[in-house]
């Protein structure tokens, strides 16, 4: 490989990882109110989107630095919130699943274009993707409000895991026209 492909190639990936980034930037603080403190956001939506459309590190590299930049005090998570007491609040565990979601899910992905390439995007991205995010998030749930697992559930998963498993079908559906517009 060339000296000239190879920087291509770095540049590529950097443009990408920047261009997920941002779009988790953008759409991520988008949420609905809900009485339980959680509300309805895109964030499962474009965590599993950027997780389908790229490698494993690509996509922990650009859930990594939307992190950072909402603790840094850019208003990039849900309900416009940023700073670190998000992190070691009641949703924080979640912030965690979306960094653990971005490179399981982009790891259980497979190749986009062998046989069967939706089935597997939708795999891994409701039997990866949900677990990933909601095992972490209901545990850092009940460590910050002392709650019972059966109460976080309730409080912080039971309502949001229906409307999440649709979010995974559209991610899964747009990855491969996004997949093919990055690349």
């Amino acid at each position: 490989m060339s000296a000239k492909s190879n920087i291509r190639k770095k540049t590529v990936a950097l443009c990408q990882i920047a261009a997920c980034a941002a779009l988790l930037c953008v759409l991520s603080p988008l949420s609905v109110p809900t009485p339980f403190g959680v509300g309805f956001t895109l964030q499962v939506l474009i965590v599993i989107l950027v997780a389908l459309v790229l490698k494993p590190l690509y996509a922990v590299t650009a859930q990594v630095i939307y992190t950072l930049l909402g603790i840094i005090g850019l208003p990039v998570f849900a309900g416009y919130q940023s700073g670190f007491g998000v992190l070691a609040g009641p949703t924080g565990g979640f912030l965690i699943g979306f960094i653990l979601a971005s490179f399981f899910v982009s790891l259980a992905k497979g190749h986009p274009y062998q046989k069967h390439a939706l089935v597997r995007l939708l795999i891994a991205a409701i039997v990866v993707g949900i677990p990933c995010i909601y095992l972490p998030g209901i545990v850092g749930f009940m460590f910050v409000t002392g709650r019972d697992f059966p109460a976080a559930f309730s409080l912080v998963a039971a309502t949001f895991i229906p409307v999440d498993l649709i979010k995974c079908v559209a991610a899964a559906l747009l990855s491969v026209p996004l997949g093919r517009a990055l690349r």
